[in-house]
């Protein structure tokens, strides 16, 4: 458990205790070792768990009081009930009274009493131990490895959405979970930034995006696939966007701030004749435990921290650059989705040498 840093926190901010209602937060305080959750679509944990500087307790309703007790909390977690008739929000009320300075990871609604934490402390939830880390590479190489494997079985006339479904099935198979996955097909992929799957057949041109789960951790990446010879125009598309990555990259690891690498991708896209109105949609941002929670945007302040992994996306002409980059203490990078399988291109950057996966063909 993350009790240290929680109470350390506390301490600092004069916080007699703190109250997670978010799975993503528990999943953090736990190290990914307890899923909060009982329905995976839902952002609010199935229990709340209140720290303070001498107690951890969870606060769940009755019925599911056993099976947190015998199935999923550690045993030095106390854990309190509610009925049905009280109500969640009643029952926080109740627990939460003897509190004078609480912090709550997200607003509530009936509960007003309470400020939220701000953002200096999903800062520390950046943060990854080795563990995590470990994770998250296993996470890449298999999400990536089944791609690259379920590739032969890509034919035209295929649906994007019977495309999907399989893929899908087998990621889950495989332990994973899939909270987004995209599949976009020839003109549609140049129209939409994110060509959401449809019934439309597929003829040659093939682009998958996917964001995997587990253990309460994130990865997100894209491929793109073709079905014979790749035309010069796609080719030159994604030349120039894996260039806009890799400039981005670099930046990453010795910038202080997001804002420091959303200007080198505006300046990228400057040099590429591309609009500022492009860059306005954030290129990436923060992963982990969370969603994008700070987005690389123009003047950010928010620190990168290391060990963190974050997620870049340029997006140019229709072709689009994503994947899960681990910020490392050594003022180095590491590529977690991009395995050995796909084929690469390199982008030369000074010193630099960084691969970028070029497009499959079939």
């Amino acid at each position: 458990m993350r009790n240290e840093a929680v109470c350390a926190y506390m301490i600092e901010k004069d916080l007699d205790a703190v109250l997670f209602l978010l799975s993503d937060t528990i999943h953090w305080y736990f190290e990914g070792e307890v899923d909060a959750r009982v329905d995976q679509s839902c952002e609010r944990a199935a229990f709340f768990l209140l720290v303070t500087k001498d107690v951890v307790i969870a606060i769940c309703p009755e019925y599911d009081f056993y099976r947190l007790k015998e199935e999923v909390l550690p045993k030095n977690v106390e854990i309190l009930s509610y009925s049905v008739d009280e109500g969640p929000e009643n029952a926080l009320k109740r627990f939460c009274r003897p509190f004078e300075k609480l912090r709550m990871d997200t607003a509530y609604p009936d509960i007003c009493c309470f400020e939220t934490l701000e953002n200096d402390f999903f800062l520390i939830m950046q943060e990854l131990n080795d563990r995590e880390i470990m994770k998250l590479r296993v996470m890449g190489k298999l999400s990536e490895g089944i791609m690259h494997e379920f590739a032969p079985e890509l034919q035209p006339g295929m649906t994007e959405l019977e495309i999907e479904k399989v893929l899908r099935a087998i990621l889950i198979e495989s332990g994973l979970e899939v909270p987004v996955l995209c599949v976009g097909s020839d003109d549609r992929i140049e129209r939409y930034r994110f060509p959401f799957s449809t019934n439309k057949k597929v003829s040659r041109y093939l682009f998958i995006r996917a964001q995997v789960r587990k253990h309460g951790l994130r990865i997100a990446f894209s491929r793109y696939f073709h079905f014979g010879a790749v035309p010069q125009p796609i080719q030159e598309n994604h030349e120039k966007v894996a260039g806009v990555f890799a400039r981005a990259a670099v930046v990453m690891m010795k910038a202080s701030s997001m804002g420091e690498v959303f200007e080198e991708i505006a300046s990228s896209y400057s040099s590429l004749g591309i609009k500022v109105d492009s860059v306005q949609y954030p290129a990436g941002g923060s992963l982990g435990y969370s969603d994008r929670r700070f987005l690389i945007s123009q003047g950010s302040a928010i620190q990168l921290k290391t060990p963190s992994s974050y997620v870049l996306s340029p997006f140019v002409n229709g072709a689009f650059s994503e994947d899960t980059i681990l910020l490392k203490e050594n003022g180095k990078a590491e590529f977690i989705t991009l395995g050995e399988d796909f084929p690469k291109v390199k982008v030369r950057l000074e010193s630099f040498r960084v691969h970028r996966p070029w497009i499959l063909v079939i």
